[in-house]
Parts: C-alpha cells; structure tokens; sequence
C-alpha cells in the first residue's frame, strides 16, 4: 500500500483506475478499494494536523484504557464524547480519557468508478482527510483552551492582541524555567502583530506566508479551530495526551444511495490535558 501514498505517480492512478473499475462491479471491488483509499487519507490528516504538535500522540495496546497519572492538587481535563471539555476532580491521581469516534461519510456517483476518474477519488479522499483532521484539532485546541489556568490569563482590551499582553502571558511560561514551542492563535490575531513595532528580525519572520511563523523563538500556528478572542501558549513540555485506540479505518457503507457508493473513514482517538499549570492564554475583548 506504500505506494498509494504517492498519489500523484503514474503507478497510484493506474493501480487506482484498476481498483475503481473492480469496485463498480462488486461489493469485493468496494472493499478493496475502501483499503486502498486508507493510507492516503491518513497520510494527508498527519501531513496536516497539529494536534501531534500539541499533545503526545499514544497508541494505544488493545484492550487499553486512556489512563494516566495526573498530579494531586491539579485537575485534568478531556474531551466528551460529545465533544465538550470536562473538568475532573483535583484529588485523582489517574484519570480516564474517554475514547471517541471521528469519521467522514464520503460518497461517490457509480459512473466515477465506472470510468476510472481517479481525479475525483483524488478529491473525494482528500475532503474526507480535511473533516476528519479539522475535527481533531479542534478537540485539541477545546481542550487545551478549558485547561488554561484562570490565574494565567491574560486579559486584553481593544479587539486587539497586544505585544504587551503575549509578553505577560510568556513569562507565566519562562518563570517556570520553561520555554513557549507554540503560540496558537486566529490568522487575523497574527495579523494584530505585523503592526508592533518590532525588531528587523521578528518583523521579517512575522511577514512570510505560510501558517508558521516564528515570534522570539516560538512557532506560531495560525489555525481555523482557535477562538477569534483568544491565543493559547504551549510549552515545550508534555501538557497532555492524543491517544490512539482505533488508526484511521475505511470501511463501505452498508446501505449504498441510489447512483452512489461510499465509504466511512473513521478513527477511535481521546484527546487530554494532565498538565494545565504548564499553559498560558491571552484572551482578546472589544
């Protein structure tokens, strides 16, 4: 399957016109093709995602639990299988992250298949990839942003980020001999900063284009799952987990549409912050 991942050589069209024509045919031809469109899908989530970045992705034994120490005195905090964070108690010392399920539900006409569009399976899978990974990050950044410490926020007036108000969250970070990796914020914040007054250096690294850019040392991640009123600071430490119990799987639909065959790409993952005194947030009011 390797070779699928290289979804613009010359060998992945040919083996996945052959796969599509095969799946036109037979409910075998679906199923073989629903495990040729996996590795794809997963490499283009992981060349994407930043949730890796932010927590500790673990892969789950089978059978295992999402259970980690926590420190007394501290609370942790998880995503819901609703997709809310939950707050735990603070005299815990282990926790339980619950596992939930992300998935995507593509669909496809029978006549792609039937003439070996691989253009549009392209496309297909990649939609499939972008719903599952920004579903992911955004449980990361929910729980992430819900662990923030009321006592190491920065709050800032005038609908606008402030180089004062980053610096003060940074130094809750650097007075525990740590060092801020990432800086997480909405592309109209990082467009806030462009007009500090700064020095050449940081000026010109806040110019390029792109989604990272760098301000005194740390990433900036310019990302649709933040809130427009907040920027979150993660430190180089381990704050928390992304554990893994099910790697994304594809399966065929059960009940095909009139016209049309699909397939569900799916994942079991629990997202978890055991560390929330190691963050720092800026939040933004008009």
């Amino acid at each position: 399957m390797e070779n699928l991942i290289q979804v613009h050589s010359e060998d992945y069209m040919a083996t996945m016109a052959k796969l599509m024509s095969e799946a036109a045919g037979s409910p075998e031809g679906l199923k073989a093709l629903a495990a040729a469109i996996a590795p794809p899908i997963e490499m283009e989530i992981q060349t994407r995602e930043i949730t890796s970045l932010l927590l500790t992705k673990h892969k789950l034994p089978a059978g295992e639990e999402a259970k980690y120490q926590k420190k007394p005195k501290l609370n942790a905090y998880w995503i819901s299988k609703d997709g809310d964070a939950v707050e735990s108690g603070i005299q815990e010392e282990e926790v339980v992250f619950p596992i939930h399920r992300i998935h995507s539900m593509p669909m496809v006409d029978i006549g792609v298949l039937k003439h070996g569009n691989v253009g549009t399976m392209v496309d297909i899978q990649k939609s499939a990839a972008d719903e599952i990974r920004k579903a992911i990050d955004k449980r990361t950044v929910t729980v992430i942003s819900a662990a923030v410490p009321a006592e190491r926020t920065v709050t800032v007036t005038g609908g606008k980020l402030t180089d004062e108000a980053l610096n003060q969250a940074i130094s809750f970070i650097e007075d525990m001999e740590l060092r801020v990796k990432y800086i997480l914020l909405r592309g109209a914040r990082a467009n806030d900063m462009r007009g500090w007054e700064l020095d050449p250096q940081t000026k010109r690294e806040l110019q390029l284009k792109g989604i990272f850019k760098t301000y005194n040392g740390a990433d900036i991640i310019a990302t649709a799952s933040m809130a427009m009123n907040e920027v979150i600071l993660v430190p180089e430490e381990e704050v928390g987990k992304f554990a893994i119990r099910q790697a994304l799987s594809t399966d065929t639909v059960n009940e095909p549409k009139r016209f049309k065959v699909g397939w569900l790409a799916w994942m079991e993952a629990a997202h978890g912050v055991t560390r929330p005194d190691l963050l720092a947030k800026v939040v933004i009011q008009a």
